[in-house]
């Protein structure tokens, strides 16, 4: 009896320790990629989850937001998102496009394709 208890103790370690690493890869809240933005000027959004090297938060040094003719980037909140490039949820930055200027325009961030409309 006391050596099935033992074993269920180190099983339930085991599974805790298993669950705690994918937890650190889904901290805070999830963001979400938005293929599409429409705002009017004075809205922002969160339009992209920023990541850094697959299981890491990206160095502040290394995030590269686009020039873009109808607004401005700004850095979020820490979260997590869902990446191809690295199989599964990763942690990210919260990239919010800020609305200034009525226009039109496609940017690339991390090679992914964002489409902006911001109206009057």
């Amino acid at each position: 009896m006391k050596t099935k208890l033992t074993h269920a103790i180190a099983a339930a370690l085991l599974l805790a320790g298993i669950s705690g690493e994918a937890t650190a890869q889904t901290s805070g809240p999830q963001i979400k990629w938005q293929r599409e933005v429409n705002l009017t000027v004075g809205q922002s959004m969160v339009v992209y989850g920023f990541r850094g090297d697959c299981g890491s938060y990206p160095a502040s040094n290394s995030i590269r937001v686009p020039a873009t003719s109808t607004g401005n980037f700004t850095l979020g909140r820490k979260g997590w998102r869902n990446s191809g490039n690295c199989n599964g949820p990763t942690p990210a930055v919260e990239l919010i496009f800020n609305a200034t200027t009525p226009g039109r325009e496609t940017v690339r961030i991390q090679g992914d394709p964002v489409r902006i409309r911001v109206s009057q």
